[in-house]
């Protein structure tokens, strides 16, 4: 009676505690929402313009300077601080049409990777042989990270 009782709460112990994957599609749905969102954004709001990465660069060169004059760093540190602001300040600004064309290429970018996304959730254009190898490798992850932290925790 004992040897059942001890096997059946080993059982039901090994359910408790192993991984629940159903939550990854939940998880990837956020992230392709997040991402269509982060789309729907850069289309709505549209290029920079020149003027708005002047005063990025004016930022940047100003964040720089107080780095360089806080005195915290030296040697290395500070020369390549230095030499970061100088690279900044030499730095030409693109035309706003090389602007507008790096905006537009960036989000055709984007809807790119969203439908093949899409494409790939669609069971037709799944390779069978590819989605057992992705879930091992999946599991393989999950395993090394398991023992990673097992690890660390004994340490």
């Amino acid at each position: 009676m004992k040897n059942i009782l001890f096997i059946a709460l080993i059982f039901i112990t090994g359910f408790l505690f192993s991984d629940d994957h159903r939550k990854m599609p939940g998880e990837m749905k956020e992230k392709m929402m997040m991402v269509k969102l982060k789309m729907d954004l850069a289309e709505l709001k549209g290029p920079p313009s020149l003027n708005d990465l002047e005063k990025k660069r004016a930022n940047r060169i100003a964040d720089l300077d107080l780095l360089i004059n806080s005195g915290k760093y030296e040697g290395a540190v500070l020369e390549r601080l230095t030499n970061m602001r100088a690279r900044v300040v030499e730095s030409t600004l693109p035309s706003q049409e090389v602007i507008n064309q790096r905006h537009d290429r960036r989000l055709r970018m984007m809807k790119a990777k969203m439908k093949s996304r899409v494409r790939i959730k669609e069971k037709r254009f799944r390779d069978q042989r590819r989605d057992r190898e992705m879930l091992e490798r999946e599991r393989w992850e999950m395993r090394k990270q398991r023992n990673k932290n097992r690890n660390r925790n004994r340490d």
